[in-house]
């Protein structure tokens, strides 16, 4: 324990100094509901930095809407196409708006979307000054992030003083660092660092220090070249039949948000060691087309096999990121992988049209296990794969979609539209076909499999404002597999449906109803045989929110999941958070008090929790037991705070928590968290 405070400190204060733009508490209470409302049951291994990124950036330089663009609009993560489009019409034709009302005679700006928003947004002039490059060297902003975690108790698999005999060559902890400097849109540039649990710093295999390293350089050069980027990048086209790294949004609250936006190249700065590329990209401005070119080679990590017949090969891509045991440090870095490609759109007065071009080649076969479910997937050392897409949008509808086809003349089509009938009325659908020879690697479409083959569905969803004070939001969704996967043993078909009825009496109270019921085909093993057989998955939740001042949130929470398998299961969770922001004191401070009741793992809950900076936390809870977390958050001076949160998860009868090498003898789990930022 004395060691693994000994190496936090140490890491803390060997970080840069740098200084910070404090967030007002209304910011902070918007940013944690948006991100709840995306991200909340997608896990905690999804990679949201970039849509977190975004909206602290707004949080703390909010976007002139008088002198914005669609891509930075699309950057909030809160409009449609056909609301961005209305709001740029409204401007062009009637000029700068001059306060947040005037934005509510916009057709589908409603007073609830608008109090989201407004803390991100302001109302300056419609031009705003052009700064040299001296100018943006001085009146950039650079940061420097300092983030280390670990557990108090001590799992079987990591190495504490000279202990050889524990798989892990490092202790628990994680150390994050991250600098970066940037000015507008204009210039980036910054390096990120990272060491995982159980991984080795500056010894071992990691003699260089941290285990993962990422840098980048992004440069808007004139209005034709508009940027030019070194380094670490993303790219995202069309609606991600192609090509779309990193987080993606798919089926969640927002009904209505099923149109991807925010396209383009993007500078990298998160820590997923795999969805990016790493090289060079440039996009050019040319009238009303813009084209991006990039081209990127890097080492990923790979499982690696031989045989006489093949050589050197690989059978999968690792993607966890972790490099502790020998066996991952030796599959570390083990496959060349190239991508070259290029993406390109025009833009009319109603309609945009893009075509994405995609070549990737490895330095040895990717030949996967001899399974079923592996029959029609991508093997081989190279593959291309393109696509065309469109938006059309006038008035109160919007139309988009992609075609694609892979080398393996696999095809995949999806074809969305959403309608505002009215203020009150919304509609949106989306079908998708993937074939099951499809091969896109890099693809993030809408859909339900985590890739874009061997799938077709059809989802429907809707928005009604049926009174002033009431919003009622649904979707439901209907999909098939012609061919097995991972997960049956056959072709298989299920449906999910949510409902959510939110009730807003004042800025005080409110609160929601939601239900969601989840039915899918997933293979059991009946006596000696596997089948496909339903599971379901039914989860309530009454959820109450209550200020009682400026100053105090109350939020609690009641939820139940019913699983249906081979046999049925039932949980349980009840939570109070408690959410302090003094006018007077700098602080920000977060609390809850949860138990839960579940019979296994089946029946487990995901729970949303406040967490550090750029990062957020939506763990799994099962068994019997407590949850409890304390998140703080400390403005030092105008130039620098901290964050600091301190979580425990008590399990009533347990003898281990976790498993594997994680296991944790005993039932309690205490997870420590500190960050430090500074700011000029």
């Amino acid at each position: 324990m004395r060691r693994f405070l000994k190496h936090t400190a140490l890491f803390l204060l060997t970080a840069f100094p740098f200084y910070v733009w404090a967030q007002t508490p209304e910011s902070a209470v918007q940013l944690e509901a948006i991100i709840e409302s995306i991200l909340e049951e997608l896990g905690e291994e999804t990679d949201a930095a970039l849509i977190m990124e975004d909206l602290e950036g707004f949080a703390n330089n909010p976007l002139n809407i008088n002198a914005t663009t669609r891509e930075q609009l699309s950057r909030l993560h809160l409009l449609d196409d056909i609301q961005i489009q209305k709001l740029l019409n409204y401007l062009k034709e009637f000029g700068p708006a001059l306060s947040i009302y005037e934005l509510n005679t916009i057709d589908g700006f409603s007073p609830e979307l608008l109090m989201k928003i407004e803390p991100f947004i302001w109302f300056g002039p419609k031009e705003e000054k052009t700064r040299s490059v001296p100018e943006m060297l001085k009146y950039g902003r650079h940061e420097l992030l300092a983030r280390t975690l670990g557990t108090l108790q001590k799992p079987q698999g990591y190495k504490e003083r000279d202990d050889s005999t524990t798989p892990y060559e490092g202790n628990r902890a994680r150390y994050y660092t991250r600098y970066r400097f940037q000015s507008g849109d204009n210039i980036s540039a910054g390096i990120t660092a990272e060491k995982d649990p159980g991984e080795a710093f500056f010894s071992g295999s990691n003699k260089q220090g941290f285990d993962f390293y990422s840098a980048h350089l992004s440069l808007k050069v004139s209005p034709v070249i508009e940027n030019i980027t070194v380094g670490d990048f993303v790219v995202r086209s069309g609606q991600g039949l192609v090509l779309w790294q990193g987080f993606a949004i798919g089926k969640s609250l927002n009904s209505l948000n099923i149109s991807k936006t925010n396209q383009g190249v993007r500078a990298y700065t998160s820590t997923d060691e795999n969805q990016f590329f790493r090289g060079a990209s440039t996009t050019l401005k040319l009238g009303d087309a813009r084209v991006s070119l990039f081209y990127s080679q890097k080492n990923s990590d790979g499982n690696l096999a031989y045989s006489d017949s093949l050589g050197n090969y690989f059978t999968s891509l690792q993607t966890s990121g972790y490099h502790r045991t020998q066996s991952e440090i030796e599959d570390k870095n083990s496959v060349n992988d190239l991508n070259v490609g290029a993406v390109a759109s025009w833009s009319f007065q109603n309609l945009k049209i893009g075509a994405t071009v995609l070549y990737r080649q490895f330095n040895m076969p990717f030949i996967r296990s001899d399974q079923l479910y592996n029959r029609f997937r991508f093997s081989g050392k190279e593959n291309m794969v393109a696509g065309a897409d469109y938006l059309y949008s006038k008035g109160k509808y919007q139309l988009f979609g992609e075609v694609a086809v892979s080398k393996s003349k696999g095809k995949a089509i999806l074809q969305g539209a959403t309608a505002h009938l009215h203020d009150r009325i919304q509609f949106s659908g989306l079908f998708r076909h993937f074939d099951k020879n499809y091969h896109a690697m890099w693809a993030t479409p809408f859909s339900e499999v985590s890739s874009a083959a061997n799938e077709t569905g059809l989802y429907l969803g809707t928005r009604i404002l049926p009174v002033r004070f009431v919003t009622l939001s649904a979707y439901s969704d209907f999909y098939r597999s012609e061919w097995i996967n991972f997960t049956t043993a056959g072709p298989s078909t299920g449906w999910d449906v949510l409902a959510q009825a939110d009730f807003r009496f004042s800025k005080k109270v409110q609160f929601y109803l939601r239900y969601k019921n989840e039915e899918k085909e997933q293979k059991f093993r009946v006596e000696e045989k596997y089948e496909d057989l339903p599971e379901q998955f039914r989860k309530s939740r009454l959820h109450f929110q209550y200020n009682p001042s400026d100053i105090i949130t109350l939020k609690t929470r009641l939820e139940h999941v019913f699983y249906k398998g081979l046999e049925s299961e039932n949980g349980w969770m009840v939570f109070q958070d408690v959410q302090y922001s003094p006018g007077k004191i700098p602080l920000n401070l977060s609390a809850r008090l949860a138990y839960f009741n579940t019979e296994s793992y089946n029946s487990r809950i995901y729970a949303y929790e406040n967490d550090l900076l750029y990062t957020f936390a939506v763990p799994a809870f099962f068994g019997k037991g407590f949850r409890t977390y304390l998140n703080l958050k400390y403005k030092i001076s105008q130039n620098a705070e901290i964050w600091f949160k301190l979580a425990n998860t008590l399990q009533g009868g347990a003898e281990l928590i976790s498993s594997g090498y994680n296991e944790i003898a005993g039932n309690q789990k205490t997870e420590l968290k500190f960050q430090l930022r500074l700011k000029m």
